[in-house]
């Protein structure tokens, strides 16, 4: 009981500099996040037409690449609840985008000239795009509750918080990199400029591993 008295920052596993991140990083990676699907419609656009098949194919893929990456990272969160594996995140998520950013320029087609069906072009296309991405930037989410999460009674309110941080990222990378970055510096930049800043990031957790260690070495 006197536990659940203590205010919430106080009932949290890690220290407030770490608490801190983590929900830096909830946000970021949610703009990123939906920040790259727009992002990828514009590099999808050009050879597939804005429809609403083509459309259909990127939300579909988008979601179902979060779905996976939900999944997974429960699983892999419970396993290594620590900083480094958001680290280890944040880098493969880096590394895909700056393999997207080098594809863009023409690469895409090759990966489809001998795909004769537009649909099955189309579906190839968005899964090599979206996919991978989405899956790995969707673990976050799991492993954020894991890392702030000490007693069971606070499960719902800082699950409830960190989803509600990450859908307003979600939205303001919508609306920020469609309305703003790419009628300005465009989708390529954009993407190799996520890519750095997750690079960045996953340094930063590096560093908070560092000084704040692992989940299991703060419960001894």
């Amino acid at each position: 009981m006197a536990d659940t008295a203590r205010p919430l920052r106080h009932r949290l596993a890690v220290g407030a500099g770490a608490a801190g991140l983590v929900v830096a990083d909830v946000f970021t990676l949610g703009f990123v996040t939906l920040g790259f699907e727009m992002v990828a419609s514009r590099i999808l656009t050009p050879l597939f037409g804005s429809g609403i098949y083509t459309w259909a194919t990127i939300i579909s893929i988008v979601v179902g690449g979060l779905m996976a990456g939900y999944f997974l990272g429960g699983i892999v969160a419970d396993r290594f609840p620590g900083f480094g594996l958001a680290a280890t995140i944040k880098f493969i998520a880096s590394v895909y985008l700056f393999f997207i950013y080098f594809m863009s320029r023409g690469g895409l087609e090759g990966v489809i000239a001998g795909v004769g069906n537009e649909y099955a072009a189309l579906f190839l296309s968005g899964f090599v795009v979206c996919f991978p991405p989405l899956l790995v930037l969707g673990m976050y989410s799991p492993l954020s509750v894991r890392l702030l999460l000490k007693l069971p009674s606070d499960a719902g309110k800082i699950s409830g918080g960190l989803f509600a941080i990450s859908s307003l990222g979600n939205i303001l990378g919508i609306i920020i990199t469609t309305f703003f970055l790419i009628p300005s510096v465009g989708t390529r930049a954009i993407t190799a400029g996520f890519a750095t800043f997750l690079l960045a990031s996953g340094f930063l957790s590096l560093v908070t591993r560092v000084l704040y260690s692992d989940a299991g070495d703060r419960q001894r």
